[in-house]
């Protein structure tokens, strides 16, 4: 009867393993991602979430210099395409291994303009992410798709 305790102990333990690794190492390619486009980004201002259907959701905070959101935000879901591919070649290479591909992404820009910083919100697809970082749109493009997500508070 131990044995079996063990067992099912050990099995849920390899089982939550995966979402800790999954999220540490879409983290670091994000991080990694923003770092050769020279934009600071700090792995505790990002968030990876499992929503009741299965899906994943993922957040990122960023600073902007004063005229300069456009292209942080850019670089935060380029990253986040950067990411979406490694974890799909991982699946690709391990067995069992399930990617880890948020549905939906929210990049966050703050833009300190004066005593208050401007805060920009935009939201995107995994679908629209793919376009932008395979090539198949440009950056005006994408941001075209995402027009009707961006919101400043």
């Amino acid at each position: 009867m131990t044995l079996r305790k063990i067992l099912a102990l050990a099995t849920i333990l390899v089982m939550s393993t995966q979402f800790v690794f999954a999220n540490y190492a879409f983290y670091r390619k994000v991080a990694n991602t923003c770092k050769y486009y020279r934009v600071s980004v700090d792995q505790k201002k990002m968030a990876l979430t499992k929503n009741a259907d299965g899906s994943y959701h993922f957040s990122i905070e960023m600073e902007s210099l004063r005229n300069n959101f456009e292209m942080v935000m850019l670089v935060g879901f380029i990253s986040v395409g950067q990411a979406m591919s490694h974890q799909e070649a991982f699946a690709k290479k391990k067995s069992g291994y399930t990617a880890v591909v948020p549905s939906d992404t929210e990049v966050t820009v703050s833009i300190p303009v004066s005593r208050q910083s401007t805060i920009i919100t935009a939201k995107a697809t995994a679908g629209q992410i793919r376009q932008l970082t395979e090539g198949k749109i440009d950056s005006a493009g994408f941001m075209r798709l995402i027009k009707n997500s961006i919101q400043t508070l």
